[in-house]
């Protein structure tokens, strides 16, 4: 299992250090792993979280 600092996480989805604390606080969004004083979150969950961010458009027709 490929764990995850805080930075790789907030890299791969654009979000804040600042913001995934809150997060965290407040038990929201993605599942974490406390591991002694360190934080982790696995690629997984995260990768979850970010399907859960997706936006299904319905393919528009051209018109001539």
């Amino acid at each position: 299992m490929e764990l995850l600092d805080p930075k790789e996480v907030a890299s791969l989805t654009g979000l804040s250090l600042e913001t995934l604390a809150q997060w965290r606080s407040q038990k929201k969004h993605l599942s974490y792993l406390k591991v002694g004083r360190l934080v982790r979150y696995t690629l997984p969950d995260v990768e979850k979280y970010l399907e859960s961010c997706r936006v299904s458009v319905s393919p528009s027709r051209r018109q001539k």
